[in-house]
């Protein structure tokens, strides 16, 4: 009864905090997600208390994330690439509460026999800023900028031919949250040469997916995740830790998976310490076993390649070495952040060229982004969105005076009808 009403306590506190007694709170990052979460809740509970575990944890998270969101509306403007980056962050958790929220709602819907169209709390798509952070193998190179002397380096790296072609090469792109580390990767992995000089290709997200087991080893579902990727089926993943459980079978089934194999493999966003990650160029030895290395699951004579990505340096050291670790720096040049910016804006919407708006503007980008890419790109973002808001808002005002006229008009005209 206690967890009920605390539930229940969590989800009153974070439904008054949206009130709208409070003129200003729909200036606030994420506004429409918190909305569409609200009516989520209100289906929720409006039967009885959910029991699913996970309601008060996000209960807990929600009321934490609009909080921070107050904080940040009441500077009216968000000058810093950190400040830019949290709400990046705040959407992207928002999202994912609004699915497994939107999960337990339709479970319950299920359970009570409910229709699931009936229970619909609106349109999927939120008219908010929608950031996305770019985790997928896919990229638009035309829209990337900036870059040119990184996919050069990394081109050097994967596809320079020598006497070496057939050792193994580990490399770390380190940098901090929203410079590109992750774009870099994704251009080097879809150039067409680099398809035709590797496989297989697989792109690993090193952090705990969602759905996942919570009770499993990272390492272990890192391990599997490789395995899945690279074509091998659940139940022969299964037989494999049958024989030899844990880290020990799945690093030798992920080995012969590899052998006489030149493959590429980006393990994206590294962040355990973890003494089992270092020195991914080592090999198995005869006082070792599988398990005790993340580096014995890579063969090392087929000219295999693995690229980490990192914003932990000490990290990337232990893994690839500190002198195969590349830096990512700001941006200095101005106009790749004004490019990606212009990107991520209806042309309509940005000045003409070589106007002074336009230069006023293009020195705003450049102190607020702090020369990171992903803020760039939400400045451009929070720019389309203001200006929908204003075109609407100019909308919604003529109408109203075309109407307000109308009723004028057709007075007038009551009042001229001569009396018979």
């Amino acid at each position: 009864m206690a967890h009920q009403e605390m539930e229940a306590h969590l989800k009153d506190k974070f439904l008054n905090g949206l009130s709208m007694k409070d003129k200003s709170i729909s200036k606030i990052p994420g506004y429409h997600q918190f909305q569409e979460i609200k009516k989520l809740l209100e289906v929720m509970f409006s039967s009885s208390t959910p029991a699913d575990p996970s309601v008060r944890d996000n209960l807990y998270k929600l009321n934490n994330l609009l909080t921070e969101c107050k904080m940040l509306s009441r500077k009216h403007c968000f000058n810093s690439p950190e400040e830019l980056i949290t709400i990046h962050r705040i959407r992207r958790d928002l999202r994912q509460i609004k699915k497994e929220i939107q999960a337990i709602v339709s479970k319950e819907a299920s359970t009570r026999g409910d229709s699931t169209e009936e229970r619909n709390t609106g349109d999927s798509s939120s008219p908010d800023i929608d950031i996305l952070r770019w985790t997928t193998r896919a990229v638009d190179a035309t829209k990337v900028y900036g870059f040119d002397d990184e996919v050069l380096s990394m081109e050097n790296l994967l596809l320079k031919k020598g006497s070496d072609v057939h050792q193994f090469k580990a490399v770390g792109i380190v940098g901090r949250d929203g410079i590109g580390k992750t774009t870099l990767c994704q251009l080097m992995f879809n150039k067409e040469e680099v398809k035709k000089d590797f496989n297989p290709r697989i792109w690993v997200c090193m952090a705990r997916h969602r759905d996942e087991d919570k009770d499993e080893d990272l390492k272990v579902a890192i391990v599997k995740r490789m395995l899945k990727y690279l074509g091998v089926e659940e139940e022969i993943v299964k037989s494999v830790c049958d024989v030899k459980p844990g880290l020990e079978g799945l690093l030798c089934a992920l080995y012969l998976q590899l052998l006489g194999k030149r493959y590429l493999i980006v393990l994206d966003d590294a962040r355990e310490t973890d003494s089992w990650y270092k020195e991914l160029d080592s090999s198995l030895t005869h006082d070792k076993k599988w398990g005790d290395s993340f580096g014995f699951g890579f063969p090392k004579d087929s000219g295999g390649r693995v690229i980490v990505t990192s914003r932990n340096e000490e990290l990337a050291n232990i893994m690839v070495g500190k002198e195969n670790v590349h830096h990512l720096e700001p941006m200095l040049d101005n106009e790749s952040c004004w490019a990606i910016f212009k990107d991520s804006v209806d042309k309509v919407l940005l000045p003409a060229n070589h106007s002074t708006l336009e230069a006023e503007l293009k020195l705003e980008v450049k102190q607020k982004c702090g020369g990171l890419p992903l803020a760039a790109k939400m400045m451009g973002q929070a720019k389309q969105k203001q200006e929908e808001e204003r075109t609407r808002s100019q909308m919604t005002e003529q109408a109203m005076q075309e109407q307000e006229q109308e009723k004028t008009t057709s007075h007038q005209g009551i009042m001229d009808t001569p009396v018979t």
